[in-house]
């Protein structure tokens, strides 16, 4: 292979007249014009691509920003043949960077809205082996020869597991009876009947409403127990939610930190939508509905519709559904944590309260005051506002007009442009805290036809109601409970409203 000789090459190109130097420069100039260019058509279909990938930005918008995106183009291609080719490069090194960062910004988006938009298929259950305040066992192995209790009924599956763990760290079979009742075990617990007690920690929120000194007057020795289990996943309907109405049912866990499967529901709303009306419904069910539930293993009776959540999802969705006679087709469930995750997200949110008032201490040391009208709330205020029920003369039922307030506040924000800019944002805040079975492409659907049609949505609200009484729980055989004894007529009025929707009627709620 013969050498090059680059002194000679140097020479030669040193004997070129200032006009050849000239015309050459100019040559490398647009060289790397084009380059720059091509460089940017390049990040420029993958910003398109990307978008389209993420379908949230209405047809028109993309159109206009495609056109838009040509004409730089050529006019940054054209430039390298002309005297503005310096200004070409500029733009297109520009162009460039922004859409760089915003292809990054789109994948990231996309990434974390796949997932986040997928129900939990596996779930964790943590159990606890509880002992009385006063025992001087500190940790399991000094239970070791105690007799042990569990719930034979509720939550069986669960406790035979763990007792088998149970066993396997102590190196021995320990001595365990079942109670057909909660109560029949916590009173075998105060009374000494049985010295500890295998305990789902899914259920203390339960177990407190009828013993308030069951976290004091008891203690945990261990909670190392953890039980994975499958989760039943629930299909979602294949409704256009372009065109069709379609209803979600709005479940709000009274747990903070990550989502599990069961647990119970604090917020029962069902969200019926009409896309071509832009009418939309709010309806609120109250916690301590006192209905009939299914365990969904075969056993009905009557109890608390916040007790279904115990049962999965399924469980409370299957009790709203016999209660109102219609199908659900998607749900939405997210906890305390993933309320003020989203709400911070959005960067706050503005909500029309119909009384002044200031909270209670029941929720918390921190006091949160309300004025009647407007309010702007970040996460927590939102959740305090959400969870107060105990200032109120119509207590839940106005805790739950409060909920579908702040629903309200939540849908204007999130619905609103500026929700692109913190669109990755808002679905990083709510990962492993939020659960739906909507599919991707319908919720991302659902999006893009709110940016497109900038007409608000005409949203109604209505809560049904009843009586405050104190009735037995089927499932927990918890005694004396305080319930809400339904009133049919609101119940009746509320499923006139839904068809209402559903035929695409116009309408104001009473």
């Amino acid at each position: 292979m013969p050498k090059i000789n680059f002194k000679l090459l140097f020479a030669a190109s040193s004997t070129l007249s200032p006009q050849k130097k000239k015309k050459k420069k100019k040559l490398w100039s647009r060289y790397i014009g084009l380059l720059l260019v091509i460089i940017q058509i390049i990040i420029s279909i993958m910003f398109i691509f990307s978008l389209f990938g993420l379908n949230i930005v209405p047809t028109k918008y993309l159109i206009i920003l495609i056109v838009v995106l040509i004409l730089i183009t050529l006019f940054n291609w054209i430039s390298q043949y002309s005297k503005a080719n310096i200004l070409g490069k500029i733009i297109a090194v520009l162009l460039s960077v922004v859409l760089l960062f915003g292809f990054l910004f789109v994948s990231q988006a996309s990434q974390a809205l796949t997932g986040i938009l997928k129900p939990l298929t596996a779930s964790v259950n943590h159990i606890s082996i509880i002992v009385l305040a006063s025992d001087p066992a500190q940790e399991l192995k000094d239970a070791k020869n105690y007799k042990f209790g569990y719930n034979a009924v509720i939550d069986k599956s669960n406790t035979d597991k763990a007792i088998i763990q149970i066993n396997e760290k102590l190196g021995t079979t320990i001595d365990a009876t079942g109670s057909a009742e909660w109560a029949d075990l916590i009173d075998a617990l105060y009374n000494q009947k049985v010295k500890a007690i295998i305990f789902n920690e899914t259920y203390r929120s339960a177990i407190e409403e009828i013993y308030p000194d069951f976290s004091t007057k008891t203690r945990v020795i261990d909670n190392s127990i953890e039980i994975e289990n499958e989760n039943t996943v629930i299909a979602p309907s294949d409704v256009d939610v372009s065109n069709d109405t379609f209803s979600i049912y709005i479940a709000g866990n009274d747990q903070s930190g990550s989502l599990v499967s069961e647990g119970r529901n604090d917020v029962n709303i069902i969200a019926t939508f009409n896309p071509k009306t832009r009418q939309a419904l709010l309806v609120t069910t109250p916690r301590d509905y006192y209905i009939k539930l299914d365990n969904l293993a075969g056993n009905t009776g009557l109890d608390k519709l916040t007790h279904a959540g115990n049962f999965g999802i399924l469980g409370s969705i299957t009790a709203l559904q016999n209660l109102y006679g219609i199908n659900l087709d998607y749900y939405l469930r997210l906890n305390f944590t993933g309320t003020v995750g989203i709400v911070d997200a959005l960067g706050g949110i503005t909500i029309n309260s119909e009384l002044a008032f200031t909270t209670s201490y029941y929720h918390g040391p921190k006091l949160y005051s309300f004025v009647k009208g407007p309010n702007k709330c970040n996460g927590e205020q939102t959740l305090a506002f959400c969870r107060e029920r105990y200032t109120f003369t119509d207590g839940d039922n106005q805790r739950g007009r409060d909920q579908m307030l702040a629903i309200k506040g939540i849908i204007a924000k999130a619905s609103s442009p500026a929700i692109i800019k913190n669109y990755s944002a808002v679905l990083d805040s709510v990962s492993g805290l939020f659960e739906t079975n909507m599919p991707t492409d319908s919720l991302t659907t659902v999006i893009k036809n709110t940016l497109d049609d900038t007409t608000p949505w005409n949203i109604q609200t209505y809560n049904v109601t009843g009586t405050g009484a104190s009735k037995d729980s089927y499932f927990y055989g918890l005694k004396g409970m305080s319930v809400v004894i339904p009133d049919y007529t609101t119940v009746n009025t509320a499923i006139d409203y839904m068809n209402k929707i559903r035929s695409g009627e116009t309408f104001q709620v009473k």
